[in-house]
């Protein structure tokens, strides 16, 4: 069953990248159905009628942090509950914040993906699957994870998410499920929103390190290349090169916010968890997996952000070595000047960041995680 349901889900993802002209328009395409890529080609109609339903999405998102909100006051004076609720919905508040932070640059974001259409580049097919493959497999994930403990907590006769409502949600079993549904339309447009931003971020990151691997190989391979035309050749290679740079450079300047919001969002989550684990210890098992849960969706999350990061460093540096292994030696003077500057310019690698502050890499993502542990270290010695 789960792998006749798995080559479905592949057949379907083959059929979305047939039906695709360009290897972002299954992004744009995400990113529009959540309501945050309004078309330049509607009518004023449309745009009107679209505009609504963005901020349908956008109430559906702010009312579950609002009756979150009101039920952790509520509960103010059970520590236990209120430090059970801001670790549940801190992820919630990561999308929302990020969401919002993506609707501030999404017109600059445009113009950065028109550049990359208008250069006609493409990527290989299995880059192209992976693409969509990321944002079947996060909203997918993410459904999981918020569907399974959901279902537990109604099955227990309690919320998973402490909350206020209009009614009593545990006076019986309708009003429970009632009460999670409720909750469910809050909680699952933010989502899936967010993961469809990370789709179209992740697939820029992805196409940029995939062209500056084929940079790397057309460098190395000019001295196959005719004198004649090894100059026109290696001219386009610098072209590319510095067009590439300035989209890795138009990325970053358009995202440090929404990287920033990520980075503190992680490192929270990470001492929330460690201090609720050291605060109720393992008798609440069910609090535990939940809080776990959570955690490693947003390490999940984390992880990808700086692994792309990290190869983006890696790929735009090894242009620089990719320059001194071509065959240099037998050029004339005045393009081994040009080759020079090429490697001059290649060894400050492309990177993307969290608010000009951290460099979004592997090495991030290991201080990510020791900053939370010293954020609960503290916490805990104040405590005692």
């Amino acid at each position: 069953m789960v792998v006749a349901i798995f080559k479905m889900a592949l057949r379907v993802i083959g059929s979305i990248l047939k039906n695709n002209n360009h290897f972002l328009d299954f992004n744009i395409k995400c990113l529009l159905y959540m309501g945050l890529w309004p078309s330049e080609t509607w009518s004023k109609n449309q745009k009107v009628l679209y505009k609504i339903y963005e901020y349908f999405l956008h109430i559906l998102s702010l009312s579950y942090l609002v009756l979150t909100a009101v039920g952790t006051y509520n509960k103010r004076h059970d520590i236990t509950i209120v430090l059970s609720n801001l670790d549940l919905t801190i992820f919630g508040y990561n999308f929302f914040f990020k969401t919002i932070t993506f609707i501030t640059v999404r017109e600059k974001l445009r113009v950065l993906i028109n550049q990359i259409i208008d250069s006609k580049d493409t990527v290989s097919e299995v880059l192209g699957e992976m693409m969509v493959k990321i944002v079947y497999f996060t909203m997918i994930f993410t459904s999981l994870i918020i569907g399974v403990f959901a279902a537990m907590a109604v099955y227990g006769k309690k919320m998973a998410v402490e909350a206020w409502m209009p009614f009593d949600p545990l006076k019986n079993q309708m009003n429970l499920i009632m009460s999670t549904e409720i909750l469910g339309l809050g909680v699952l447009p933010s989502s899936f929103r967010a993961f469809s931003i990370q789709g179209i971020v992740c697939s820029i990151i992805m196409y940029l390190c995939e062209h500056l691997m084929i940079l790397q190989k057309e460098l190395k391979s000019l001295k196959n290349v005719d004198g004649a035309n090894v100059r026109e050749e290696f001219k386009r290679i610098v072209k590319k090169h510095i067009r590439l740079m300035r989209y890795a450079k138009f990325l970053e300047v358009i995202f440090r916010d929404y990287f920033l919001i990520q980075n503190l969002a992680v490192t929270v989550e990470i001492c929330l968890n460690a201090y609720m684990i050291t605060f109720i210890g393992l008798k609440q098992k069910m609090l535990v997996a939940n809080f776990l849960a959570c955690l490693c969706l947003a390490l999940l999350n984390a992880f990808i952000y700086c692994y792309l990061g990290n190869e983006l460093i890696l790929q735009s540096a090894g242009v620089a070595q990719a320059a001194y292994d071509s065959p240099w030696t037998s050029w004339p003077l005045n393009m081994q000047k040009d080759l020079l500057t090429l490697m001059v310019v290649a060894q400050k690698p492309f990177k993307i960041t969290a608010g000009g502050v951290s460099v979004m890499s592997i090495q991030t993502f290991a201080e990510t995680l020791y900053n939370g542990y010293s954020i609960f270290a503290v916490l805990n010695d104040a405590m005692k």
